[in-house]
Formats: structure tokens, sequence, C-alpha cells
């Protein structure tokens, strides 16, 4: 007997999709002329990565991978070697979602078209928003991944002129398991997820334009032609930039960027992230977690010549590598009990052995 399935109608899914073309409205306004909007999307790239490996069951912290991104060693934390292997497996798998969002490599790029092509007539049937949310149930249904889907909603959205840039906004939480995938229940709770998301984004854009703007008016009193506000102005616009990228851009000598950024930093406007004394990145001071996120390189003891040290020469411990003295109690071996299972089998004998018998 075959049970036909229960399809959305809509009155379960207009009042969610109203809302969330007004909040995608907003925000595609909001960004499209936004002199963050880089920065904006810096952060809006990492959260989304974030929440896809979430949801798929790989927790981390959305700063580690920025590490990554920006050519830096990120810390991994952990008790032991095996806690320390977790965080590694879940920062690939969080890299792997942000190639799908934002690089897509040249076989990933096959995939998310297939799933782009998925989407056509649904589409076009029911509209963007409605025919993309019963593709995406479609898609998963014959068995395929989330994550190509992923990356076609981020190019179905530039591509219907729903966002004015690539920005990867995918209703990741829909996917939770607390979730139903009943059809009238499913496509108004991922239309829910997706207003969310934009709504978040708003709210990202907000703190990072008043920490902009803080910085800006706390930078100090300035001669007339000082250049200062106008690192500061272009210092947000971007993630992180360096002292070569900033002078470039200010059209001044390294050594005037250098000076304005360490300016900056002693005002604590301005952090920098690498945590090194050479190629140095830096960043407004809300990407502080950054910082933190990074591995602080280690120093060489003072007299102490190139080469793999001497076994009698004693080498002091950075401040990461403190660690505490904490005592761990050995988990008690596990000792297995089969007499339930050696009374089965002996049941089972007897009672085979009778049935022979007879």
């Amino acid at each position: 007997m075959r049970i036909e399935r229960l399809a959305a109608r809509p009155d379960d899914v207009v009042p969610a999709l109203t809302r969330t073309a007004l909040t995608f409205g907003a925000l595609d306004q909001q960004l499209r002329r936004h002199p963050l909007r880089e920065a904006v999307l810096f952060r809006v790239r990492l959260e989304a990565a974030r929440q896809c490996a979430a949801v798929d069951g790989f927790l981390i912290d959305p700063w580690q991978l920025a590490a990554s991104l920006e050519g830096l060693r990120p810390r991994i934390r952990g008790q032991d070697v095996y806690e320390r292997g977790n965080e590694v497996d879940a920062l690939r798998y969080a890299f792997e979602q942000y190639q799908w969002l934002a690089r897509a490599s040249a076989f990933q790029e096959e995939q998310i078209t297939e799933a782009l092509s998925s989407m056509t007539l649904p589409v076009g049937r029911l509209g963007v928003l409605w025919g993309s949310a019963l593709a995406f149930r479609e898609w998963i249904d014959a068995g395929q991944s989330r994550a190509p889907f992923r990356g076609a909603l981020v190019r179905l959205w530039h591509k219907q002129g729903v966002f004015g840039g690539l920005y990867p906004v995918t209703g990741a939480a829909a996917f939770r398991t607390a979730t139903s995938w009943d059809e009238r229940r499913w496509i108004p709770a991922w239309l829910k997820a997706l207003e969310r998301e934009a709504a978040g984004i708003k709210d990202m854009i907000h703190t990072l334009d008043r920490s902009w703007r803080d910085a800006r008016a706390q930078a100090g009193d300035q001669r007339r032609n000082s250049k200062a506000p106008l690192a500061i102005d272009i210092i947000a616009a971007h993630p992180v930039i360096s002292a070569t990228t900033l002078a470039a851009r200010l059209s001044v000598s390294v050594q005037a960027a250098c000076v304005l950024l360490e300016r900056f930093v002693e005002q604590r406007l301005v952090v920098d992230v690498t945590r090194r004394s050479a190629r140095r990145l830096f960043a407004l001071k809300d990407f502080e977690p950054l910082r933190e996120s990074v591995r602080k390189m280690r120093k060489p003891l003072p007299g102490r010549k190139r080469g793999r040290p001497r076994t009698s020469e004693i080498m002091e411990l950075q401040e990461d590598d403190v660690i505490e003295n904490v005592v761990f109690q050995p988990v008690p071996r596990w000792q297995p009990d089969f007499s339930d299972l050696e009374a089965a089998i002996k049941a089972v004998d007897t009672l085979t052995y009778s049935v022979s018998r007879s």
C-alpha cells in the first residue's frame, strides 16, 4: 500500500515566506553599498560554516577557522591526543563547508551546478523561496548530501536577484534533530531558519558599524590633514590588513603606516591578530578573539645558536605550553560479563538437543 505524502499548502508556507522575503529585502538594502561589506561577509561566512558544521555534528570555534584562512596557525586545544585529533577533524570539516559556500573547488563546482539544475522546475513553478525549499527536500530524499545544495543556494540567491552578493544564507538550523521532516512542517521551519540567519547578519552589521564609528571617534584630535580617520576606515573595511596594504591604500610609506598601527594598538582601537613580530596582520578590536585563537610563536632562548638544542639544555615553556598540575584519575578497566549470554546459549543448545531427539 502506497502512502501519499501530504504536500505543503499555501496556508502553511505563506506566513513564513512573507517574513523571510521581507527580512531578505531589508538585509540586501542594508548591505548593497555598505562600506564594511567585505568585513561583514568575512564574518558571515565564518558563522555559516560553523552552523553547517555544527548541524552535521562538528563543533568548532569559528575564529580557529579564521586563523587557518588567513594563513595563521590556530591553537588546537584538548587534554589528550584524542581530543586534539577530534578538534582537528572538526576544523577540517568546517573548512570544507567554507569551501562549498565561498571558495568551491572544481569538483565542488560540478556538484553545485547539478544542485542548481535540480532547482529549475520547482523555482519556476513556486518561486525562489518556496521552490528552493521543495527542491532541497527532494534533494535530501534522493540521498544527496547537504553541502552541494548549500553552495547552490548561495549562487541561487545572487542569480535570482534576492541578494546583490554571494551571501551564505542556507537555513542550516532546519536540519537539527528535533525538526520534523514532514513537508508541511519542514518547509516553514526552513524558511524561519533563513529568516533568523538574515536577522543575525543584520545584528552583526550593527555591531561592526558601531565598533567602526567608536574607533573613528576615539582616534584622537588630529591635524586637519591627518590620515588617521581614513586609516580607521580602511582597517574597518578589511577583515584583517597588513601595514603594506594600509600604506598602499593611504599612499604613504610603510613606516608611516606602521606608526599609525602601533598608535592604534596602544589606544586599543586595533589588535595585532598574528601574535608575532614580523608579517603582522591587524584588525579592529572586535576581532580580538581571532588573536586568542592563534598559536603563539616560540621564542628561542637568548644566546642559543641555531639548530636542534642539546639534551642537557632545558627549554623554557612558553605561555601557551603551560600545563596545570591536574591529577587525572585513570578510568577503571571495563570487565565484560557474559553470564547472561552463556545462559541463553546453553538454553538454546538444550532446546535444540531435545527437539532433535524427539
